[in-house]
């Protein structure tokens, strides 16, 4: 992707492992789901000169299994989330695992990003996805802020801001503006789909000219099926975007959607977009090559069995779609009526607790190693 966002996380553009799990065939239960373990920050990962036989691993080259530079794995799927209340720990205590990503929300107005939390989140080694939302969070009600204001500059302050601050990370951090641009709530509300699109890369060109080089442009959409016509003219472009990305929900009996009194299952829910994208993409200059990102999902209460197959099936539906590299719980409630917090309810729960211990989804702590191992070597040359 010569121009993208974010170039030479390693010399070679990836970094190949192998998984090597033992009795990866056998399906975990939930009894068998252990506690979650306290995570380990990748800062404090110190692999030495050789550090491929220390962690179990073939020499470079021997297997074609590679994590990229912009986070895309070619053997299993991110897991993550984007918890109730902004609190991770209480989900990951439930399921007996930590998230991979978790998804935060913030403002374009704040300076502030990543704040304490995402920093945070980062130093006890998971990764951040932020979305950057054009809207005033420092003002009461976070009113929207039209797009043109945007394109004017007049947030640029706060944006170099940001992108100092998600530099000096040092690790790859997800980043999306203003998610769901083709949902009727937003679609051209705070401005055209053109000016979505300036706005975009009006965002990455800021960030780019600060040297966030390890921003990942994560394009995020609504995904549904009457919304596909609108996204060609959202699309910023394939040198200002990393992932795809869109949601896969069902919401059965939710008072916000009076009329879906049906259920989709997940597969049902991720397939549309991601026919659309891999058949009409290529026409409107969408690289259907990229990895997808299953940004938000979750299902209502639909019964017993009905809640708890929803969730536990998603590593087999994976499977099944190979560009989907990560996927988020969306665990939240959008009001009394209409709750997706798998905590709340014991089938949902268990449901994602046992797709959580899929191996498919739950990549071995080598995998993070070798991220880790990968950034610190691309500092060493640069410091050379």
């Amino acid at each position: 992707m010569g121009g993208g966002p974010i170039r030479g996380m390693a010399a070679t553009g990836a970094l190949l492992f192998a998984l090597g799990l033992a009795g990866a065939g056998d399906t975990p239960t939930v009894a068998d789901a252990p506690k979650a373990p306290k995570a380990r920050p990748l800062t404090a990962l110190r692999p030495p000169p050789n550090p491929e036989a220390l962690l179990g691993l073939p020499p470079v080259g021997a297997t074609g299994c590679t994590v990229s530079e912009i986070l895309e794995t070619s053997c299993g799927v991110w897991w993550g989330a984007s918890p109730y209340q902004d609190e991770v720990e209480p989900l990951e205590e439930a399921v007996g695992r930590n998230m991979d990503i978790v998804y935060t929300w913030r403002g374009i107005d704040q300076a502030r990003v990543p704040g304490e939390r995402e920093l945070r989140m980062i130093e006890e080694g998971r990764f951040v996805h932020t979305n950057i939302e054009a809207r005033r969070f420092g003002s009461p009600g976070r009113p929207d802020i039209p797009y043109r204001e945007i394109i004017a500059g007049e947030f640029d302050d706060s944006l170099r801001s940001q992108a100092r601050a998600v530099a000096e990370t040092g690790v790859p951090y997800f980043i999306t503006f203003d998610h769901e641009a083709d949902a009727n709530r937003r679609y051209n509300r705070r401005g055209t789909p053109e000016e979505f699109v300036e706005s975009w890369r009006h965002i990455v060109d800021l960030y780019r000219r600060e040297g966030a080089d390890n921003a990942v442009w994560v394009w995020n959409v609504t995904g549904w099926p009457d919304n596909l016509d609108r996204l060609p003219g959202l699309w910023p472009g394939n040198d200002y975007v990393d992932w795809l990305s869109w949601e896969a929900y069902n919401m059965t009996d939710c008072d916000s959607q009076p009329n879906w009194n049906h259920v989709v299952s997940f597969e049902e829910a991720l397939a549309p977009a991601y026919e659309w994208i891999q058949r009409e993409g290529p026409e409107h200059g969408i690289d259907p090559t990229k990895p997808v990102m299953i940004g938000e999902m979750g299902t209502t209460d639909i019964g017993a069995t009905e809640t708890y197959e929803w969730y536990a099936e998603i590593p087999e539906v994976l499977k099944r779609y190979e560009r989907v590299r990560a996927v988020k719980l969306w665990d939240n409630k959008v009001s009394e009526g209409c709750d997706f917090r798998v905590s709340v309810n014991p089938h949902a729960l268990r449901g994602f607790k046992l797709a959580g211990q899929d191996p498919y989804v739950n990549l071995p702590d080598r995998v993070r190693e070798l991220v880790d191992f990968a950034e610190r070597r691309k500092q060493g040359r640069e410091q050379d």
